[in-house]
């Protein structure tokens, strides 16, 4: 089914303009119309949306900006198309993602996102239904799934070097990890799922992976992205430190860090390299995969850079 006919369920006019969002992977539209409304048009699958719908009512509420989903003709709050696929359609929030982490006021940019996860989570932290969402066993995870596809691959990155890492990042992290506190978690909170105006927190995007897991892990995905987005300018890289710290200042103004969190840093952040290198080998991109080894290898002899 095209867009524009699946648009048709909503029944917002004319419209005029449909365009692939920069980050959205091939399933998310900006949508406008002739009346210059602005919309986003998501597709995912049942589960995940049911996920996200529930997420975005308990938050709504709250100071965390979001936008829930327009109810369809019907009276529906998702349409689907021909082949059972899930859509929804949302008012476009207001403000941008933050394109650049590293040029002028890079500290207090990195303290917003910090600001803005901390936000989330003390929200997130007064869910009663907690207990219905998926539980995130993150070093489970890594032995059970993320290892034995990077052994897969082993023309692609160093399978056993990468094991190495893992296995002593695992020492630290395994004796400590049922003392991290763990609640409702985003589980995709890079930089790209926050919209800013002004400096200001305007929007928080993509519910659909929240669960319950270590707060920690949205912390350091978030600076993870970040480190990714500057890794191969070495004046970047250097700069980096600075910016994970500023990034845990902000959070720490509604939750501060318990000192098994910041030993937990490292290991976190070697896990979510992981999980990233085993998602680009599941898909056959050799560049992701041998870019996420390098982030691995640059991590494990600069375990300062994670001291918070």
């Amino acid at each position: 089914m095209l867009v524009k006919e699946l648009l048709q369920q909503w029944g917002i006019g004319n419209v005029d303009i449909i365009s692939p969002t920069p980050t959205g992977g091939g399933r998310t539209w900006f949508v406008k119309t002739v009346a210059q409304k602005d919309y986003v048009l998501k597709g995912s699958d049942l589960k995940r949306s049911e996920r996200e719908h529930d997420t975005l009512l308990g938050l709504s509420g709250t100071q965390v900006p979001v936008a829930l989903p327009i109810t369809t003709v019907a009276g529906d709050w998702y349409a689907q198309d021909r082949d059972g696929k899930v859509y929804c359609l949302y008012p476009r929030l207001p403000g941008d993602v933050v394109p650049e982490h590293y040029a002028g006021d890079a500290e207090t940019r990195a303290q917003g996102f910090g600001r803005a996860i901390g936000l989330l989570h003390t929200c997130l932290q007064e869910r009663a239904d907690a207990d219905e969402y998926p539980q995130m066993e993150l070093v489970e995870h890594i032995d059970e799934w993320a290892i034995p596809r990077i052994r897969k691959g082993r023309t692609t990155v160093d399978a056993s070097a990468v094991e190495q890492i893992w296995r002593d990042a695992r020492s630290e992290l395994e004796p400590i990890y049922v003392e991290l506190p763990q609640q409702l978690i985003h589980r995709d909170a890079h930089s790209s799922n926050m919209l800013f105006s002004a400096g200001q927190l305007t929007g928080l995007l993509d519910f659909e992976l929240v669960r319950r897991g270590p707060r920690i892990f949205d912390l350091c995905y978030c600076a993870s992205s970040i480190l990714v987005d500057g890794f191969e300018d070495f004046k970047k890289r250097q700069k980096w430190p600075s910016l994970f710290r500023s990034l845990v200042r902000g959070y720490s103004e509604f939750c501060p860090l318990t000192t098994s969190e910041r030993l937990a840093a490292y290991g976190v952040t070697v896990a979510i390299e992981l999980i990233f290198t085993a998602f680009w080998m599941d898909r056959s991109n050799e560049d992701g995969a041998v870019q996420c080894q390098r982030l691995l290898y640059w991590l494990a002899t600069n375990r300062d850079a994670l001291a918070i």
